[in-house]
């Protein structure tokens, strides 16, 4: 896989696509894998994953929409991850992030990028560094740093975290800015009223239903 092509990617649609999280938490209908992470089986993530980073090249190329340059990436976002393994769905994530985070502790699905399986498939790490398989890797976009480390903060068993760069090979060195925790800076605005995110979540769930199938 080309990570660097998806991150621009990913960060793109986010910033000149689906740039409103009040529309629908960044977690389209057009990319929607009909599921929350969690309740994928383990054998389909990879294959849900790799559905939307297609669907999401495709949708981007159809728009016509240019892709922010690897250079410029690192305004715009940084590199987060999840470990599926360590689920609770005790909702702390979920509401401390404003729906960012879901019920079952995954970032939305519109900022999915890749699994690890398939970063050290690529070898992005160094030898002897390779990380957990099933880790989900996520783009946080900088509006949504103070909510993402929210719910990195509460996370009772430590299975959301900031991306780290210290084993990254050097043919990534373009984007090894964004494997790291970001300065944290509060909102000056308000922040995101949990009555309307929680209506969104509403619509998010019930499309979810409606457009569920069997794996």
């Amino acid at each position: 896989m080309d990570i660097i092509k998806v991150i621009q990617e990913t960060a793109t649609w986010i910033e000149k696509v689906n740039n409103d999280f009040n529309t629908n938490l960044f977690r389209s209908a057009e990319l929607s894998p009909n599921y929350y992470y969690y309740q994928i089986p383990d054998g389909e993530k990879l294959s849900a994953v790799n559905r939307i980073v297609s669907a999401r090249a495709a949708l981007l190329v159809e728009s016509g929409v240019e892709l922010i340059p690897v250079s410029e990436l690192h305004n715009y976002g940084r590199i987060m991850i999840f470990d599926p393994d360590s689920t609770t769905t005790d909702g702390a994530p979920e509401a401390e992030s404003a729906c960012y985070i879901d019920i079952g502790d995954s970032p939305p699905w519109d900022t999915w990028l890749a699994v690890g399986a398939q970063l050290n498939g690529i070898k992005f790490y160094k030898p002897q560094h390779d990380i957990n398989a099933a880790y989900l890797i996520a783009w946080v976009p900088k509006s949504h740093y103070f909510y993402a480390n929210d719910a990195v903060e509460v996370s009772c068993i430590g299975n959301l975290a900031w991306a780290s760069n210290e084993f990254i090979r050097d043919k990534y060195d373009p984007i090894k800015e964004l494997f790291c925790k970001p300065v944290i800076v509060k909102p000056d605005g308000e922040l995101f009223c949990s009555e309307k995110t929680s209506r969104i979540l509403n619509v998010v769930q019930q499309e979810l239903e409606r457009n569920s199938k069997s794996y």
